[in-house]
């Protein structure tokens, strides 16, 4: 994929950031109502005001993408054949990225941070020490918080459930976001990537409509591998460098 990030068309930005999965989405007959919200961009200086109100720097594909978005959500429903009834339609994908301003260790994640350190459980669990940071990227359903964590200048993307296990998911902002694409937004996918129960009725989702990312196989290095992508290609981070002030010239013009 190669353009001229300055050049680039909202529409053309967010089919990039999205790879095309709405297209992926509206070709099956059950999936109905796929929406990408179009948020503005944030401004530099709110920017950099939030790295000083937090004593901190964004990874840098982080903060180029909130320097093109402020923040992100894709929803699409599920539509199916009632039992005794016509065709019903069930609110059940979504990706989402919070808002610059939502991007923050809230009351409720400290909580769950702090019950889940404390229990004595085996696992992976990310290095946390007094100066890291923790930050609240998204809300995982019922399951837990999606948290990204600073630790000694290190950035990664973890899953905290309300059980107090921990679950990796990227070490990248640019890795986490395409992986919410390739599962869809289906619920709970960053515990199935995480290799963590998921709730029934979510796994009976996942086995309609992408049953490959259910398939783990064990790499060399005992890590899990998600099964098959295909149809799905690689996310380029150039695309959050698209120019701020183009952006909001074009949705001006497309209000």
């Amino acid at each position: 994929m190669s353009f001229s990030v300055d050049l680039v068309s909202e529409d053309s930005f967010y089919e990039n950031i999205t790879l095309g999965v709405t297209r992926v989405l509206e070709s099956d007959p059950r999936i109905t109502n796929v929406v990408v919200e179009r948020r503005l961009p944030c401004d530099r200086l709110a920017i950099s005001n939030w790295e000083q109100r937090h004593s901190t720097v964004l990874p840098e594909d982080l903060r180029n993408f909130y320097a093109s978005s402020d923040g992100f959500q894709l929803t699409w429903n599920y539509k199916y054949s009632g039992k005794y009834s016509a065709d019903e339609v069930l609110p059940v994908g979504s990706i989402r990225v919070n808002s610059l301003s939502e991007l923050c260790l809230s009351p409720a994640l400290k909580d769950l941070l702090d019950f889940s350190l404390a229990r004595q459980n085996a696992g992976s669990r990310p290095l946390l020490n007094t100066k890291s940071k923790v930050f609240e990227l998204d809300t995982c359903r019922n399951i837990g918080k999606v948290c990204l964590i600073s630790t000694n200048g290190t950035w990664s993307i973890w899953l905290a459930t309300r059980e107090g296990a921990w679950g990796w998911l990227a070490d990248s902002f640019t890795h986490y976001f395409r992986m919410g694409i390739v599962h869809l937004g289906l619920p709970g996918w960053q515990a199935a990537f995480s290799n963590l129960p998921l709730i029934p009725w979510a796994e009976q989702l996942f086995l309609l409509l992408a049953p490959h990312l259910l398939e783990k196989t064990e790499t060399e290095n005992n890590t899990i591998a998600i099964g098959n992508e295909t149809g799905l290609n690689h996310i380029d981070p150039n695309i959050f460098k698209m120019s701020a002030r183009h952006h909001k010239a074009t949705r001006q013009i497309n209000q």
